[in-house]
């Protein structure tokens, strides 16, 4: 049987799912072909992949659905932010701002924010050193500072801590979160800061399940990480039965 009269076969076999785990990938591939081993049902599931027939969306999930990676790319002014800070740091410095929100919803936002994420050993000291940038910086402002001295700002820069196992990428010679990070990030600024600059939390996550490939088990142990992964699991369930 050819891959692409495979990937039919499987297509219309799970032609009421959205995703098919590996699970049950592998079992209906066993049921056509019973005398191949696991070694050689993952290869063809590997072949299936590499021919784009079949696209894998998270850790055992599969759908025929394409969507691309989300290519996180800092903008020119956040890159000389973070060139300036790096400097004043001597451990893992990460940066993500609302134009990568902006990104995943199509819409542009007069307001924009550079979120700095550092060690939590080091963010009172570099605080205190980007007092002197020309730029408003503050540290994990609360509900009143936010209110009062950041909404009126239209260029702000937060800082916060850089939790471990947090999600990142490498893009040149700059450290983003991955789509994942930057998903959870903005739940847990979305009720504080984020819907009072028009950004709803439901829309960016809807826009980025529907335009990207999301890696959903990534995205929940993060989520596990910061204490929120039965609060994000519900909106994920929302939005898919809107």
């Amino acid at each position: 049987m050819k891959n692409t009269e495979l990937a039919f076969a499987i297509k219309e076999n799970f032609s009421k799912q959205k995703a098919i785990t590996s699970k049950e990938l592998g079992l209906f591939l066993l049921n056509l072909f019973p005398d191949l081993s696991t070694n050689t049902i993952s290869w063809k599931i590997n072949q299936l992949k590499n021919d784009n027939l079949i696209y894998q969306s998270g850790r055992g999930l599969y759908t025929f659905d394409f969507k691309p990676e989300f290519t996180a790319e800092a903008s020119l002014k956040t890159k000389r932010i973070y060139n300036k800070t790096k400097s004043l740091v001597s451990s893992e410095l990460v940066v993500w701002d609302t134009e990568m929100l902006d990104l995943i919803i199509n819409k542009e936002n007069d307001k924009r924010t550079v979120f700095l994420l550092v060690q939590k050993e080091g963010l009172n000291d570099l605080f205190n050193q980007m007092q002197l940038f020309s730029k408003p910086t503050f540290l994990e402002p609360n509900h009143e500072i936010i209110q009062r001295y950041i909404l009126p700002q239209s260029d702000v820069i937060l800082l916060y801590p850089l939790i471990s196992e947090t999600p990142i990428q490498n893009n040149g010679d700059y450290i983003l979160p991955t789509i994942e990070g930057v998903l959870v990030n903005a739940w847990l600024l979305s009720e504080n800061y984020l819907k009072y600059l028009d950004y709803s939390i439901e829309e960016i996550f809807k826009n980025a399940f529907k335009k990207y490939n999301v890696n959903k088990n990534k995205l929940l142990r993060y989520a596990a990480r910061r204490d929120q992964r039965k609060e994000i699991e519900q909106l994920i369930q929302n939005i898919n039965n809107d």
